[in-house]
């Protein structure tokens, strides 16, 4: 029933118009409500979902993120029927109709979440353990799961729709077009999901490994089919996706379990070489942690403007390379210290004439 007011003094065309007017502010008014409220819906199911979903894990693009997108829009249509009776039509009629359907499929779409959510954990938790017992890589049973999630999740989605009353050939003949549509128009996710099925079947690298790839360095903590995460030496997580992964060169510090590095270091003209050579060949050797001492290598690399370039390489495990290099630059200079080997600061000559004869003014720089 819709409210009368006393428009006795009106204009003619006042009162002609004012059941409409009525009528549609209150079908406004009932679909600002509808929205507001399936607002309300959705942010209940990012809630549940960050409390659901592990710290370690991004809630950004997760099924429940998605999830909370689709509901709020079934939330939608199974209030519906509210406006639309407003409107002049028969709610009852309608809710009879649309209302089982939206309520299953609503169901089904909650269900779906909690599901694809269960068998992606659970595949990660086994990649986990079965690295763990014997060293399989994990980084398969995760992009794995992430396929998986999002597969169900497609799949439910579709029988969401069919709940709806949507006819099975007329939803495939639609989805078609849209898969086509979509297609065209994200080509660069599609060239993301193409090359994450390449990083997942070639892996070049693996959960827990530090690379360099796309102009950054970090270590690997997830790889889905869309995007790879890394985690920064001060604890950002950067996402690249998989097509700039695939496409520019990468660089994996730790598939290798020992490395090589290089230090170099200047002494001055004046120092004895050989003695120099020496002293850095017993320091690097004197580390415990340095590996194979019998490869350990020393040598000149170059004369410089200013100094004698020497050179060191040793081999050390790929877990302690960053501390046993540190340790390395310290131990030469305390040891250079200690035999009197210097290392010079560059410097400049300015040669002034006296007369005819040069008279050489070195100063440092």
């Amino acid at each position: 029933m819709m409210p009368e007011f006393d428009m006795t003094g009106w204009p003619a065309w006042a009162q002609a118009a004012e059941p409409q007017v009525l009528k549609w502010s209150l079908v406004l008014a009932a679909t600002i409500a509808i929205w507001i409220a399936a607002i309300l819906v959705k942010r209940l199911i990012v809630l549940i979902g960050k409390m659901v979903t592990p710290k370690d894990q991004d809630f950004e693009g997760s099924s429940w993120d998605l999830g909370a997108s689709v509901t709020r829009m079934f939330a939608l249509i199974l209030m519906s029927p509210l406006p639309l009776g407003l409107a002049g039509y028969d709610w009852r009629v309608l809710v009879e109709d649309r209302g089982p359907g939206a309520v299953a499929a609503v169901a089904i779409i909650l269900v779906a979440i909690l599901f694809a959510n269960w068998v992606a954990r659970s595949m990660r938790n086994f990649g986990g353990k079965a690295h763990r017992r014997t060293g399989a890589d994990d980084t398969l049973f995760a992009f794995a799961g992430s396929l998986v999630k999002y597969l169900i999740f497609a799949i439910a989605i579709v029988t969401a729709l069919t709940q709806l009353g949507f006819p099975t050939t007329s939803l495939a003949a639609v989805l078609g077009a849209l898969g086509l549509a979509i297609g065209l128009g994200l080509q660069d996710t599609m060239k993301s999901v193409a090359a994450g099925v390449m990083l997942a079947i070639l892996r070049p690298f693996r959960i827990g490994d530090y690379v360099s790839l796309a102009g950054l360095e970090g270590e690997v903590t997830d790889i889905s089919p869309f995007t790879t995460s890394l985690k920064q030496v001060d604890n950002k997580i950067v996402i690249v996706t998989n097509d700039k992964v695939w496409s520019d060169a990468l660089v994996n510090h730790t598939r290798q379990t020992r490395r090589k590095f290089d230090l170099y270091f200047d002494i001055s003209y004046d120092d004895n070489m050989d003695h120099a050579l020496k002293v850095l060949l017993d320091t690097a050797n004197d580390h415990p942690r340095v590996l194979s001492k019998a490869e350990t290598w020393v040598g000149v690399h170059a004369l410089a403007d200013w100094s004698v370039k020497l050179r060191l390489r040793a081999w050390v495990a790929t877990p302690e390379f960053v501390q046993v290099r540190a340790d390395l630059t310290k131990a030469v200079k305390e040891a250079f210290d200690r035999e009197g080997i210097s290392i010079p600061y560059p410097h400049q000559v300015n040669v002034a004439y006296k007369g005819n004869t040069a008279v050489n003014k070195p100063e440092h720089e």
